[in-house]
């Protein structure tokens, strides 16, 4: 259910306050590179991609220790070099010669090209401590873990509070490594890659800070996530405090329904955006469900629009999973409801007052508990 952990992309257009942005790639003119290599991988070839979008590998040779890496891509394109025994390294397309040492992470080069070896090199100390770490876990208790940090799952041992403190701390550091690596390069393209790769591990303020139309990074292809995500923000700062926004969705037995048949109506709303497709959505759903026996009774009203375009997936789901709320479909490719609300990712929560007011827009898990127990009084 954390989205700073797992984000779910929605291909949906969306537009903020009334007025469609849209983001324009500049793709440069395709230019010969060659990296020449090191690396201590006994295997016979290195294999080579673009990242971005994703391209099929290509093996290029190991002899004697050393590689021969050759292609032409567009200028400031992201490919990868792998040995197969872990030493993966990313590097920009440029038509100054690179050579690289995969596992020590040497490299000779253009500056633009040694900085971003470097920054990964910062990452790859951190991915030294924390991958073993988390490995040493079964995936039944890495599961538990990250319930528990989302609040989906209760804290019940001291050991529990150890692994949740220590993931955290991790992840902090990952966080802090990825702001480094986009605040020391944004004379660059280097930011395109780590905003694709880590936006969602960013504040809402962190986001705004980077996302600047002037900035070298700001059209390179790798950005159209990116964009997506901050126009969400805008259009979410926009509509908070202002009245709901009406939208049609269909119920299960085929009839349409409003939101105005909900909202407005002395009761607060809680609308849960989700798939069946979607994970994170899937894993909220128990906390989800206490949420529900909790507050139901108590004037807020649940309502769970699913984004599917396969509406037998979703009636599959409604009947798997046993939501016991308000089950309304609003697809993807065919709905409003995640435009008007700047929906980007989900699993996505919007609360509406009573009167109609939203008040809360994309959130989840222990702030979501904790709004509901400040709207309620539950702490008085």
């Amino acid at each position: 259910m954390n989205k700073k952990t797992i984000i779910t992309l929605l291909i949906s257009f969306v537009a903020t306050s009334g007025q469609a942005q849209t983001f324009t790639p500049v793709v440069g003119d395709s230019i010969d590179f060659v990296i020449t290599g090191t690396t201590t991988s006994n295997n016979d070839s290195v294999a080579s991609f673009r990242l971005f979008p994703h391209g099929q590998s290509v093996k290029f040779p190991i002899k004697n220790g050393r590689f021969t890496v050759t292609g032409r891509l567009p200028r400031n394109t992201f490919f990868q070099i792998g040995d197969y025994e872990g030493n993966d390294l990313q590097f920009i397309v440029d038509d100054v010669p690179t050579e690289i040492n995969l596992v020590t992470g040497e490299v000779k080069g253009s500056e633009v090209q040694q900085r971003f070896i470097q920054c990964q090199m910062r990452e790859r100390e951190i991915h030294k401590v924390v991958i073993p770490w988390w490995k040493s876990f079964s995936k039944e208790e890495q599961a538990r873990i990250q319930k528990m940090r989302t609040g989906d799952q209760q804290i019940l041992t001291a050991k529990d509070s150890v692994n949740v403190a220590k993931f955290d701390g991790h992840m902090a550091e990952i966080v802090a490594a990825n702001l480094m690596n986009i605040r020391e390069n944004l004379d660059n393209v280097i930011p395109a890659w780590y905003l694709y790769n880590g936006m969602g591990s960013l504040t809402d303020e962190q986001k705004i800070e980077f996302m600047r139309e002037e900035a070298p990074y700001a059209h390179h292809p790798a950005m159209e996530r990116p964009w997506k995500n901050y126009y969400s923000i805008k259009k979410q700062r926009s509509i908070t405090g202002r009245p709901f926004i009406d939208f049609e969705a269909e119920a299960p037995d085929g009839t349409k329904h409003h939101l105005s048949e909900y909202a407005a109506h002395g009761q607060y709303v809680l609308i849960d955006f989700w798939a069946s497709w979607c994970g994170p959505c899937v894993a909220s759903f128990p906390f989800m469900k206490q949420l529900y026996a909790d507050y139901k009774d108590r004037g807020l009203c649940f309502i769970g629009v699913s984004c599917d375009k396969d509406r037998n997936a979703w009636l599959k789901a409604l009947d798997k999973h046993q939501l016991p709320w308000t089950a309304l479909l609003s697809p993807a490719d065919k709905g409003d409801a995640l435009n008007l609300y700047g929906v980007s990712g989900i699993p996505a929560v919007i609360l509406i007052a009573p009167d109609g007011t939203i008040i809360s827009t994309d959130i989840e898990g222990k702030k979501l508990q904790a709004k509901l127990e400040e709207l309620f009084n539950d702490n008085k």
